[in-house]
């Protein structure tokens, strides 16, 4: 099933990318370290310009994140605390508790993705779930994500200033994703 949505015309990839950060793919068996390769590369194909729609994209298996939405559920620590699943969120929370000084971020951004886009997206899901481990937050995941999110937001002629700033835009563009309209 190929995803068709006017309001956003990116490669495949780009909105894989999108729904991996803007939807709860909690019901989905991700691998971590290729989703941290797959938004670092999706961040470099935006930064490059080449993240448009193509004609040869790598092959996508849409049926597996057919059922991805956003979704909130209660806090381990707190029943009456509820927070979203979506990696946007998980993304706020870390930076959050940097006092949004991301720059440590940086730090963990480990070596450039070698692996062809295909490749990583042959090993993001563990279909079998024998490697599983749950997203969960860590400086590299954080980075990928910022850098996405500022390459993604770049891409779309919108100005970032500071930390605060790109979650709150963020947080305007996943609500046109999710109702599948443009901002």
């Amino acid at each position: 099933m190929v995803v068709q949505n006017p309001s956003y015309p990116y490669s495949d990839i780009v909105t894989l990318a999108m729904t991996l950060v803007y939807k709860d793919v909690s019901c989905i068996s991700l691998k971590q370290a290729a989703v941290i390769k797959f938004l670092k590369a999706v961040a470099t194909e935006l930064e490059n310009g080449t993240g448009k729609k193509q004609t040869n994209t790598p092959t996508i298996n849409w049926a597996l994140f057919e059922n991805s939405h956003p979704n909130v559920f209660q806090s381990n620590q707190d029943p009456k605390i509820q927070r979203s699943a979506t990696l946007l969120d998980l993304y706020a929370e870390h930076a959050a508790e940097y006092n949004f000084n991301t720059s440590g971020f940086t730090s963990a951004k480990g070596e450039p993705v070698t692996e062809s886009t295909q490749e990583i997206l042959d090993s993001l899901v563990d279909e079998d779930n024998e490697s599983h481990v749950n997203l969960v937050k860590g400086n590299a995941l954080s980075y990928a994500i910022e850098r996405f999110l500022k390459a993604l937001l770049k891409a779309r002629g919108i100005i970032v200033e500071t930390i605060e700033d790109l979650i709150k835009k963020a947080k305007t563009q996943q609500e046109a994703f999710i109702k599948g309209t443009s901002v």
